[in-house]
């Protein structure tokens, strides 16, 4: 078992520890349960940004041609919203040159390349690629601005026995809390046009599917890693 998935774990049995030395019984269905499993859940698994693509062998994310010899007006405002990046931190860029090579195949001359990777700053945001592991996972990194604090539990069905698991769909609003400073500057807020509204929104409505353990209810995800 992961470092990370330990972590999980001690998370999720300390919740339990503490609700039964409250008098409250950890595997009721109920709201405090639920929402408890949800904050310690979204406590490790934060709100996150895919920025650049799977880093290669020197860490870079995202290359271009440079600024000056850039091959569209799309590309030069990536390269902007990248050096964005740069100047909060977050970034290093890297200039190098490559072959250029015509439709045989032959050097024709050089061109003049930069490319991003995570500065030391930028990789302690990253979420731990242990997390993201699945079929789905492209092994883009995950930039985290902040983490999901739930406002109300709304509704959650009764559990049943399902295949062996006791699984409840529960309803829930939130809002997103300890955000990052970066995470409200221009370089993201006209980037992604959708996070100004996310990071004040106080009852953002979502569900998820929480089962129940011996210790208590956890996130479906934490049984399927």
């Amino acid at each position: 078992m992961t470092k990370i998935h330990m972590r999980k774990v001690w998370l999720l049995l300390g919740t339990a520890l503490t609700l039964s030395a409250c008098g409250i019984d950890p595997k009721a269905a109920n709201a405090v349960n639920f929402e408890t499993a949800l904050n310690a859940h979204y406590a490790v698994m934060k709100q996150c940004i895919r920025i650049g693509s799977k880093p290669n062998d020197d860490g870079i994310i995202q290359e271009y041609r440079s600024a000056a010899q850039a091959q569209s007006e799309t590309q030069g405002q990536e390269i902007s919203f990248y050096n964005a990046l740069v100047d909060l931190g977050l970034l290093e860029a890297v200039t190098y040159q490559r072959d250029e090579r015509g439709f045989s195949g032959q050097v024709t001359g050089k061109a003049d390349w930069v490319g991003y990777k995570f500065s030391e700053v930028g990789k302690s945001y990253l979420r731990p690629e242990a997390l993201d592991k699945g079929a789905f996972s492209t092994g883009a990194p995950l930039l985290c601005y902040g983490a999901r604090q739930i406002v109300e539990i709304t509704n959650f069905t009764e559990p049943a026995e399902v295949m062996g698991v006791r699984p409840s769909t529960v309803q829930y609003t939130y809002k997103i809390v300890d955000v990052e400073p970066w995470a409200k500057t221009p370089a993201f807020s006209s980037r992604y046009d959708w996070l100004p509204e996310r990071l004040t929104n106080q009852s953002i409505e979502d569900d998820d599917d929480m089962v129940l353990t011996n210790n208590g209810w956890v996130h479906h995800s934490t049984l399927e890693q």
